[in-house]
C-alpha cells in the first residue's frame, strides 16, 4: 500500500495539521508560563514567610515586654514598704532578694501559655504569648550594693571634687584594679597606642561623670583630686568623635566609652562595679574579689602593698595579696556556711549578716564557721575533741 505524501492528502486533512514552526512557538509559551507561575509562586512563599517572621518577632518583643514590665512590677511592690502593710516589720528581717527572687521563680515557671491568633495550634514549633515552660530558666534579681558604685564617683557640689562617697570609690577601684589578675594590662601599650596608669582610669572614670570640662589629676601620694589646668575634657575625647557625657552613666555597657578602658578592662569591671550603688557594699552579696577589694581599700598596709606588687615594677603575686584573696574567699565560703545552716533550720529567707556585728564577727574567724558545716559533720568541735581525747 502507497504512502501519501502531504500534498496528496484531501484538503480537509492538510488543513488540520500545523507548520514546525508554530508548535515551537506554543511550547515556548507554555514554559514562559510556567516559570512566570513559579516565580510569583516563590514570591508569594517568601512574602508570607517574611511576614510570618514578623509576626513571630513582634509575639517575642511583646512576650519579653510583657515578662520585663510584669517583673519590675512585682520587684517594685515586694521592696515597698506600703505593699506589705502590718508585715512591714518582717521585711526588716529576711532577705529581699531571696523573697523577691522567690516569687519571680513562680512568676516564670507557674504562667500558661496564651495562643496568638491559633499560631501555636497550627504551626508547630511557634508558640503563643506566655513564657512556656523551660523557656526560661530564672530571672534573678540582685542587689546593685553587691558592686563597687560608680555613681558614689559624682559629688552634689562643683566646688568640693574630694566629697566622701568619691573618695571612697576612688579608694575601692584603686584596690579593685590593684589585683595581680590584672595588673598585666598596665604594662602594655593598649590597642590606641597609649599605656595607662591607675590613676588615670579612675580619673577618666570620673571626668565622665562630673559636669565640668576640667581634666581632674589624682595626686597618686595620697589619692587626692585637683583640678587640671590643662587639656580640656572634651578635647581629650576629639579623637572619639564625641564628648565627655558630664553625667551620671546609664548603663554598665557604658564602660566602654571612657578612654582607657578597652574590651579587656571592661570585661574584668563590669561584673565588679555597678553604675546605680553609690560608696557602700554589702556583704551579703558581694563577691569574694569585691570583699578582696574592700579589704584592701580599707588596711593600713594597702600603701606600701601598691608599690610593692601593683606598681609597675611589680614582677609577681606578693604574698599579702594572696593572704587578702585567701582571707576574702574564706568570708564568702563562712557566709554560704551560715546560708546553708538558715536553710536546714527553715529559715531560710533571712540574711546571712543581719547587721555589721554579724559580719565582723565571722570576718574575724571564718574558719569556724566553715568548720561548723553540718556536712562536716560538726567539723571543728569533733576535731577539738578528737585532739583532747
Amino acid at each position: 500500500m502507497r504512502r501519501l505524501s502531504p500534498n496528496e492528502l484531501p484538503a480537509h486533512l492538510r488543513r488540520g495539521r500545523r507548520p514546525q514552526g508554530v508548535r515551537g512557538v506554543a511550547l515556548l509559551m507554555v514554559i514562559s508560563a510556567i516559570t512566570i507561575l513559579a516565580l510569583v509562586l516563590m514570591n508569594f512563599s517568601q512574602t508570607t514567610q517574611t511576614h510570618l517572621s514578623a509576626g513571630v518577632n513582634l509575639r517575642d518583643e511583646v512576650r519579653a515586654t510583657t515578662m520585663a514590665d510584669t517583673a519590675l512590677v512585682m520587684t517594685r511592690a515586694c521592696l515597698d514598704d506600703k505593699a506589705w502593710g502590718a508585715m512591714a516589720q518582717l521585711r526588716t528581717k529576711v532577705d529581699l532578694n531571696k523573697l523577691c527572687n522567690l516569687l519571680l521563680g513562680v512568676f516564670v515557671r507557674g504562667r500558661v501559655d496564651l495562643p496568638v491568633g491559633g499560631l501555636s495550634v497550627e504551626l508547630e514549633g511557634i508558640t503563643g504569648l506566655g513564657i512556656s515552660k523551660g523557656d526560661i530558666e530564672e530571672m534573678v534579681l540582685e542587689s546593685e550594693e553587691a558592686y563597687i558604685g560608680l555613681a558614689g564617683l559624682v559629688c552634689s557640689s562643683r566646688a568640693d571634687i574630694n566629697c566622701g562617697t568619691r573618695r571612697t570609690v576612688m579608694r575601692q577601684l584603686r584596690s579593685l584594679l590593684c589585683d595581680p589578675a590584672i595588673a598585666w594590662w598596665f604594662e602594655d601599650e593598649r590597642p590606641d597606642g597609649k599605656k595607662y596608669t591607675r590613676a588615670e582610669i579612675v580619673g577618666n572614670l570620673i571626668d565622665w561623670v562630673d559636669s565640668d570640662d576640667n581634666r581632674v589629676n589624682i595626686d597618686e601620694a595620697n589619692w587626692s583630686l585637683v583640678e587640671g589646668a590643662g587639656e580640656g575634657e572634651d578635647s581629650y575625647y576629639r579623637e572619639r568623635n564625641y564628648p565627655s557625657k558630664d553625667a551620671p552613666f546609664d548603663s554598665i555597657e557604658e564602660l566602654h566609652m571612657v578612654r582607657g578602658i578597652d574590651d579587656v578592662m571592661f570585661a574584668y569591671l563590669h561584673d565588679k562595679v555597678s553604675v546605680y550603688a553609690e560608696s557602700k557594699v554589702n556583704p551579703n552579696t558581694a563577691s569574694a574579689q569585691v570583699i578582696a577589694s574592700l579589704i584592701r581599700a580599707n588596711a593600713p598596709f594597702f600603701d606600701n602593698l601598691e608599690v610593692s606588687s601593683c606598681g609597675e615594677e611589680a614582677t609577681g603575686k606578693d604574698s599579702a595579696q594572696t593572704l587578702v584573696e585567701t582571707y576574702a574567699s574564706m568570708i564568702v565560703d563562712a557566709r554560704n556556711v551560715r546560708i546553708m545552716t538558715k536553710m536546714m533550720t527553715g529559715n531560710f529567707l533571712s540574711k546571712p549578716f543581719g547587721n555589721a556585728n554579724a559580719f565582723m564577727q565571722i570576718a574575724r574567724d571564718p574558719v569556724t564557721t566553715i568548720m561548723s558545716n553540718p556536712l562536716m559533720g560538726g567539723g571543728l568541735a569533733q576535731l577539738g575533741g578528737a585532739q583532747a581525747g
